[in-house]
């Protein structure tokens, strides 16, 4: 059996020797009772918590984390309402290892160490954790507050094992002027404390009042209180804590409704206007039907009436003429009764043959089903965030799918007497409800044949890289942070190298960077790691001249096709920046352009051109022959749109369509390799899944995915080759402000994007902004 005070003189004979100046005493003749005391705490603060607090190696696996009051329900974790005071435990015993270490290290005394095996001075089994001042005794948790303790019962001052004193002295917080408290009913002095009474009771009340209740010596059990008013106090402080947060977190949800309430309202409003346009249409077109026929049909009853008027006068007139000859004598009797004969029955054969048919105007009621229907199209519903996605898809679905079988109802209807005009029966009704999926289909509702046409071998269809003799497909970004590129280059300048408000971007087969330098008026060429290489261009209207150079592209035999904007032509130069030819002029007619932006190259060698101020595209063959156009102007019959089409970036598909992004109203559109008609038109103005804000330039890679700019966004948005949304890019980045915007992209040989940015005319002018790098590979 160990004890404490054993203990203490056993380590009193391996503390090292200190001298005081002050007194000059011998250090083999007194004792330093400071280093006692802190030489105990270090040893004390070695030993491992007890049992109940902190669990063995046995246990761990089956122990559970203490259930957190104030924790939310959506919480996946809980938090130990006691773990400040864990903490505050851990930390002040590994302060004072670290220190019982350092005194160990410089003491240099053999064999003196401060893991020491200590047990419980009743048990002789488990660690100890509390002290008895009176006795100098160790004792464990269970064996201090046990009833038949001679500590609890003579009310000894049991001290924690980690609040040391000097040995033989008493705490300045102890004193033996207790006051004692008797019992009300026998009158011996309290030494117990029943929990289910709540009332402090004597030895006599043990063994009979109180003997089938739960008690405890007062002392554990004041200890033991004073435990549970320390956790409720924690309790209240991070009570205190999650209602703050939760507080917070409900006037941001509430800023945050507010918002999704503004913008449903525009929504159901946008929505109900698409409703209420075709319904508008509809009527438009009935009064004026009901008008036309109208003024039909009094032109025909007047032109009818003036008729029977001159009939009536010319009856009038040979009535009269016969009435004269009624004194005639002889022959003139005779031919004034033929002459009125022949009048008589003219006059009646015109009669006859002027009998109108006395008609109705029918109004054919519509199909109130159909009314009923669309009063059911649209919902709003409260759903959580999570799950607002999936809600809103299905519930679209199912209001198209009721619409549109109540729309075949309406047409198998009584038969009118009008035809509906067929490119009003779903025009009128576009997809405003589900950004999503492909929107409805303004110009051709032929999409799913489009889409399962057998492709031509003869077509030419597009690449990523133009001439590149391996398959590319679009990769994952590289780096682990979203929106930090693997390497940067092209600062704001004018130097080799240096760029200013660039626009156009791509990459040839070697897999050479190749930017069109729009304010510069020049092209470079970066190699594939971004190290300048060359540069050709000067600004003029000459060949190899430039004025504000935007798209840019190369063929499958190296050559460079640039957008020269401001000069309304196309050039095309050699690899290496020799000028061949130039094709082009301001004006509306074939072949012309006004403000032209980008361009695109198949495998046949047709170059497409987005001419934006004619809101048209333009298909040239290889040498500049013009061959076909496709004109957007007019295409809004839903009449939602900002503006005209306004054409900005564009490539060919890997099945020969053409993509184009119409910049000013936030859609993509898919033309047909005729240029005939539109296949598809996705998108609409905002920052969500599928929706679009400003979108320039676009490339396929090799297996149909359509890469595109998402310019205000700050992302690059891949679709599949029917415009369904696969994944975003996230563009932001430190060194980029919301006035740098990606406006082309390219992929490298490998697959990885290379987006070039372009920034506001102000900021390329600020000094701030020389710092900045504009073309960056992920």
């Amino acid at each position: 059996m160990t004890s404490f005070a054993n203990m203490t003189q056993s380590l009193a004979a391996s503390l090292p020797a200190t001298s005081s100046s002050a007194s000059g005493a011998n250090p083999a003749d007194q004792e330093d009772p400071m280093a006692m005391s802190h030489l105990l705490c270090n040893l004390f603060d070695t030993i491992n918590k007890p049992p109940n607090l902190q669990p063995t190696a046995s246990t761990t696996a089956t122990s559970t984390i203490p259930y957190d009051i104030w924790a939310l329900p959506s919480c996946s974790s809980l938090q130990n309402a006691t773990a400040p005071n864990m903490r505050e435990y851990n930390t002040v015993s590994n302060n004072n290892h670290q220190n019982h270490s350092k005194e160990d290290n410089s003491s240099g005394s053999p064999g003196t160490s401060s893991s020491v095996s200590i047990t419980c001075f009743r048990c002789e089994e488990r660690t100890p954790t509390t002290r008895c001042l009176e006795c100098n005794d160790l004792f464990c948790h269970e064996c201090c507050h046990k009833v038949t303790s001679d500590c609890q019962l003579r009310e000894h001052t049991l001290l924690p094992i980690h609040q040391i004193s000097p040995i033989g002295a008493r705490p300045n917080s102890v004193t033996n002027d207790k006051e004692v408290m008797y019992c009300e009913l026998h009158g011996d002095p309290v030494r117990y404390y029943c929990e289910a009474c709540i009332i402090f009771i004597c030895q006599e009340c043990t063994l009979w009042v109180h003997k089938d209740h739960c008690y405890s010596p007062i002392k554990g059990a004041l200890d033991m209180c004073r435990i549970g008013v320390f956790r409720a106090i924690e309790d209240t402080k991070t009570g205190t804590k999650a209602i703050k947060t939760a507080i917070d977190r409900a006037v941001a949800m509430s800023k945050a409704y507010e918002k999704e309430t503004a913008e449903a309202n525009m929504k159901i409003r946008k929505a109900m206007r698409c409703f209420a346009q075709a319904i508008e249409d509809r009527e438009k077109y009935l009064l004026d039907k009901v008008e036309k026929m109208r003024q039909a049909k009094m032109n025909e009853l007047t032109d009818h009436m003036n008729t029977l008027r001159g009939i009536l006068a010319g009856l009038a007139h040979t009535n009269e003429t016969l009435v004269r000859s009624m004194d005639s004598e002889g022959i003139d009797l005779f031919m004034a009764k033929e002459k009125g004969r022949a009048q008589v029955d003219y006059f009646s054969c015109m009669f006859k043959n002027m009998y109108v048919t006395e008609e109705r105007i029918m109004f054919i009621p519509p199909n109130y089903d159909l009314v009923d229907q669309i009063k059911r199209q649209c919902d709003v519903q409260s759903a959580p965030a999570n799950s607002l996605h999936s809600l809103s898809s299905s519930s679209s679905l199912q209001s198209r799918q009721s619409l549109l079988h109540s729309l075949q109802s309406a047409q198998t209807f009584t038969p009118l007497s009008y035809q509906m005009p067929a490119t009003n029966s779903l025009r009128s009704l576009p997809d405003y409800t589900n950004s999503h999926t492909r929107s409805t289909n303004y110009y051709d509702h032929s999409i799913s044949t489009s889409i399962a046409m057998d492709s031509n071998s003869a077509r030419g269809i597009g690449q990523a890289i133009p001439g590149y003799w391996m398959s590319v497909s679009v990769k994952p970004t590289r780096s682990p942070v979203s929106g930090v590129p693997m390497f940067s280059f092209g600062r704001e300048g004018q130097d080799e190298g240096q760029v200013s408000r660039p626009w156009g971007l791509c990459v040839d087969r070697e897999g050479n960077i190749i930017v069109a330098d729009r304010r510069n008026n020049r092209i470079q060429i970066f190699n594939s790691r971004g190290e300048f290489r060359t540069m050709f261009g000067s600004k003029g209207t000459g060949p190899g001249e430039f004025d504000l150079p935007a798209g840019i592209t190369t063929d499958t035999y190296g050559r460079i096709i640039v957008i020269d904007k401001d000069n309304h032509r196309v050039q095309i130069f050699t690899s290496s920046g020799n000028f061949i030819l130039k094709f082009g002029s301001f004006g509306k007619e074939c072949g012309q352009f006004q403000y032209p932006w980008d361009v695109a190259v198949n495998t046949l060698g047709n170059i497409v051109v987005t001419d934006t101020r004619n809101h048209r595209i333009q298909l040239f063959t290889s040498d500049g022959t013009y061959i076909t156009k496709f004109v957007f102007e007019g295409a809004n019959p839903a009449k939602m749109l900002k503006g005209p089409t306004t054409p900005r970036g564009v490539c060919f598909t890997t099945s020969g369509n053409i993509i184009v992004s119409d910049f000013e109203n936030h859609r993509l559109l898919m033309v047909d390799p005729t240029l005939s008609k539109v296949l598809h038109c996705v998108g609409r103005e905002g920052s969500g899944i599928g929706e679009l804000n400003r979108p320039s330039g676009i490339v396929t890679d090799d297996d149909g995915r359509i890469i595109v700019a998402d310019s205000k966004n700050h992302r690059v948005l891949v679709f599949t080759s029917e415009l369904r949304i696969l994944w975003a890019v996230d563009l932001k980045s430190p060194g980029l402000d919301d006035k740098d915007r990606p406006s082309d992209v390219a992929l490298t040989p490998e697959g990885f994007l290379v987006v070039l940015f372009e920034t506001l005319p102000d900021t390329a002018r600020d000094i701030t902004s020389h710092g900045k790098q504009y073309i960056k590979v992920y």
